[in-house]
């Protein structure tokens, strides 16, 4: 009997062979052993037989779906169906944010995981060091489209070095492409009326701002008129609206990133670089450059859409927020993007974020580790570029519904933002077919159609697509830019007891400086301050986590 048993399972090893599937070892106990064909371990290979995965949905804080469709049976779950035929079903629902962390947190608990789902990196950590999810090396390798794997290479190793562990691909990534640097958006109309060339450098921009302040190009009345809107986080805070990091940079300063220097692992709020970039600003709020109500100032979009301020920092699409709303208050502001630079040669410095936002796990005994890099290949890949016509996810998000995609898994390339810019010149050359533009750039390529029609008559939705996608990101494009990565996004031990307290020090030492509260001298006593409250602590442990390469 022994033999006749050893016979068949030879013959059924060949006839394996021959046919292209392998039988997978049930992971788990309790767990029927599964077939998946090698053919069906191929990016987008539809599977013979319905896979359906639980998963944890994050949800919008107030759900956009057409009416009579769910977060289980929508535009985007049917096209899963219709490609791969696999069907999501919620394991549990929760609100982005704070309400889904501790959805995910009581699931870890409790053990009681579903099949994929996201978390953060602390989670990840967490689920690695308890051995409750699945090495997704392999299916990474044998079911992640090439497209999708150009996208993460395009990261030179930082996207998955955060999902690695001990050589092993424990997660796949939500990836974060490269937004920065923020960039000076100024009133050219301003500049136009009082003669006056756009700033490159520190100095010019003083020069401008003081002229907005004292000569009122926007007729707001005497005091009235705001150079240089600023919010109450001065810096430090990655792609964000209002904040100098353009400034800081100029001083080689690169607040709230982890950074080395000179060799060491060091927290940049704290250097002398940071200490000069906070003199600087201190010094054109006592000149009357900056918001003098800053410090008490709950809504600076306000300052902009009503025409108070010549000037803000922000990315390179602020043109669609909040400048369409100022365009849409007064068709004649007219607002244009440029990059302050050390000494005006255009060359500037910029620390970049973390490659990744969230990362999808799969737990330990699922039967099909490798739906997770299919489907985000089929999200990622095929919706975007084959399927990217398809009716039903065409019509969801024309009509402006979110929270369709089971998982909300995003890879985009690194360099995604200059991509778009190419393409849409291209495109406006007519050296490329509208045709071969994504959803979302075909969308942009119309407001810029409409623009280039008759640009002084141009509606606002016309003028910020041009805006921020023709200048903007071409400014994201054209500027040589020396990239500072920091070398840690995570949480030490006692960051979790201490973090928060040092922040609150740490705005709140930064505003009073800036706003003349406290001396710049005040800044050695901050820092200080930062390193006895636990900062030395963290700076030890960041140190250690990091190591010494």
């Amino acid at each position: 009997m022994k033999r006749i048993i050893a016979a068949i399972s030879a013959v059924l090893v060949v006839v394996g062979i021959f046919f292209g599937f392998r039988v997978v070892d049930k992971p788990a106990a309790g767990k029927d052993k599964t077939t998946v064909t090698s053919q069906e371990l191929k990016p987008f290979s539809r599977y013979k037989k319905t896979v359906t995965y639980t998963i944890g949905k994050s949800t919008p804080g107030i759900p956009k779906l057409p009416k009579g469709q769910t977060y289980e049976n929508n535009a985007y779950t049917k096209y899963l169906k219709k490609t791969l035929n696999i069907q999501s079903k919620d394991k549990f629902e929760a609100e982005t944010g704070d309400a889904y962390d501790r959805k995910v947190s009581m699931a870890v608990a409790s053990g009681d995981l579903p099949d994929i789902m996201s978390v953060n990196i602390d989670t990840l950590r967490t689920l690695v060091a308890s051995g409750e999810i699945q090495d997704l090396s392999k299916v990474y390798k044998s079911s992640t489209s090439k497209f999708v794997k150009e996208k993460y290479n395009s990261y030179n190793g930082r996207a998955l070095k955060e999902a690695t562990f001990n050589g092993k691909l424990m997660a796949i990534p939500s990836t974060q492409n490269a937004t920065a640097p923020t960039m000076l958006w100024i009133r050219q109309d301003w500049l136009d009326k009082l003669g006056l060339k756009a700033p490159k450098t520190v100095a010019e921009l003083q020069k401008v701002l003081t002229a907005f302040v004292e000569k009122d190009p926007g007729n707001n009345g005497k005091g009235k008129t705001i150079g240089l809107a600023l919010s109450k986080s001065v810096g430090g805070m990655y792609g964000s609206l209002f904040v100098a990091d353009n400034i800081f940079a100029t001083y080689n300063s690169y607040p709230r990133q982890w950074i080395r220097q000179n060799g060491k692992v060091v927290y940049g709020s704290t250097t002398n670089q940071t200490k000069q970039a906070l003199g600087l600003l201190a010094s054109w709020y006592k000149k009357g450059l900056i918001d003098p109500q800053m410090a008490v100032r709950d809504s600076i979009e306000s300052l902009i859409i009503s025409g108070k301020a010549g000037a803000f920092f922000g990315p390179w699409w602020s043109g669609d927020y909040p400048l369409n709303s100022a365009k849409q208050k007064d068709p004649k502001a007219d607002w244009k993007p440029y990059m302050i630079s050390k000494n005006g040669d255009g060359k500037i410095s910029a620390y970049t974020q973390d490659p990744d936002s969230e990362f999808y796990v799969v737990k330990k005994g699922y039967a099909h580790p490798e739906l997770l890099p299919k489907l985000v290949s089929a999200l990622n890949d095929r919706l975007v570029r084959k399927d990217k016509n398809y009716k039903p996810v065409v019509d969801f998000v024309q009509n402006g519904y979110d929270g369709g995609k089971p998982l909300d898994v995003m890879v985009n390339f690194n360099n995604a933002t200059v991509q778009m810019y190419k393409d849409l010149k291209a495109t406006v050359d007519g050296k490329k077919s509208p045709s071969s533009l994504s959803l979302d750039d075909s969308t942009s390529y119309k407001n810029i159609k409409d623009y280039l029609k008759d640009p002084k008559n141009a509606n606002a939705n016309a003028w910020s697509g041009y805006t921020s996608r023709m200048l903007g990101a071409k400014l994201m494009a054209t500027t040589k830019v020396k990239t500072v990565n920091p070398v840690y996004f995570g949480q030490t031990t006692s960051m979790k007891l201490k973090w928060t307290n040092l922040g609150t020090l740490e705005d709140e030492t930064f505003l009073k400086i800036v706003t003349g509260e406290e001396s710049i001298n005040k800044f050695s006593k901050f820092v200080h301050q930062w390193n006895q409250q636990g900062g030395a602590q963290i700076t030890k442990e960041v140190s250690t986590a990091v190591g010494k390469k």
